[in-house]
């Protein structure tokens, strides 16, 4: 019976740890991910899949085949309103292997985007040499994973291979209508996980090269529909956002550093940055939070972070590495006032302007003990 106590209270005091503060599985706390893939830098994907994808305020990830002279400016402008611009090889040969660092090279050099060129979708979804995938990529797409021997939709913790993340196939040769898409991401949301639609060209439409297993533009437009109906569960974002999302959510340590009267200091911080990608996408946090402060500033280095306080739960997002997060009890207190008051009071601190002070003997000095007046 002992032993069964001890049992229960470490659970319990573990349990108490993790709820403290909690990095979300997905953003905002959302269940599941969906990414929608859009192959060979078809005229259509400009011309009419961008300009879907932001009437809902989504963003997809396109893949260009280099020597396919894709119509770069345009695609730049995509980049330029967040859309994702990936690699699709140079030829577009049976399989890429030799050309991963030089076609990742060429779209950097034709796409300017935040992040580079981070992902890759293999032609023929005959996966390449994977040790250079690694070199130059944070993730690589295949196919359908069940035509792989793996899941055709993702965990929450990724794939298990990143060189091989899964995808869905549409149009002809895959899922064709609305609820064939709602439905595999219901799938996603319920398990957690994240699924992957894989699109060449669209029916009717200027596809270019991209004339493989069409697909029909209304189908998309519909479960967009469904996703933005059900935003608080589903996150639709692109492939590089996805996958720094996870690595980052993994590899970060989110801990408490120290607590004062009006100050509460967190650090969030992981080692995974590398010569592909410094992960720096923003995590969204959550922090038990009990104090009955009337004004709160959640402050991450210099930058105020947007926030909610909710069921006794304080929700923000930050950058990992991005500096120190401080919850700051906002007062009225000004400096002039503060200099006003009576020069008896000793060691009293005070936030001003969402900073530590000091004052003391009359005088106020900073947190790092220097002299301000």
């Amino acid at each position: 019976m002992k032993k069964l106590f001890l049992f229960i209270a470490a659970v319990m005091c573990a349990a108490s740890v993790v709820w403290a503060q909690e990095i979300a599985t997905w953003p905002k706390f959302r269940k599941g991910a969906a990414t929608f893939t859009f192959d060979d830098g078809a005229p259509s994907h400009i011309e009419d899949v961008a300009p879907l994808f932001d009437s809902f305020g989504y963003k997809a990830s396109f893949y260009l085949v280099v020597n396919w002279e894709p119509d770069w400016e345009s695609f730049q402008a995509l980049a330029d309103n967040g859309h994702e611009i990936g690699s699709h090889s140079n030829t577009h040969g049976n399989n890429m292997s030799g050309e991963e660092a030089s076609s990742k090279q060429n779209i950097d050099t034709y796409i300017t985007q935040p992040f580079g060129c981070l992902t890759v979708a293999y032609p023929n979804c005959a996966v390449p040499n994977e040790t250079a995938v690694e070199q130059n990529y944070i993730a690589g797409r295949i196919c359908n994973g069940s035509w792989q021997g793996q899941p055709d939709i993702n965990s929450g913790n990724g794939p298990s291979n990143w060189c091989r993340v899964s995808a869905i196939m549409t149009g002809s040769e895959g899922i064709r209508i609305t609820n064939e898409f709602t439905s595999k991401m219901q799938t996603a949301i319920n398990q957690g996980g994240w699924v992957v639609f894989l699109t060449h060209g669209l029916t009717n439409k200027n596809n270019g090269s991209a004339n493989y297993s069409l697909t029909d533009l209304g189908a998309i437009d519909g479960a967009l529909r469904w996703a933005q109906q059900n935003d608080e569960d589903i996150w639709v974002s692109s492939m590089r956002n996805v996958a720094m999302y996870i690595k980052e959510r993994k590899a970060t340590e989110f801990e408490l550093k120290s607590e004062e009267e009006d100050c509460i200091t967190y650090s969030l911080l992981h080692d995974l940055a590398d010569n592909v990608c410094e992960y720096n996408y923003p995590l969204s946090l959550r922090v038990r939070f009990d104090k009955e402060w009337e004004e709160i500033e959640v402050k991450q280095a210099e930058n105020n972070l947007v926030h909610e306080l909710k069921n006794g739960y304080l929700y923000f997002d930050a950058v990992p590495n991005g500096g120190d997060i401080q919850i700051i009890h906002k007062t009225d207190t000004g400096l002039e006032e503060v200099l006003n008051q009576k020069s008896n009071i000793k060691n009293q601190k005070l936030m001003i302007d969402g900073h530590l002070f000091i004052l003391r003997n009359g005088h106020l000095f900073n947190a790092q003990g220097a002299r301000v007046k």
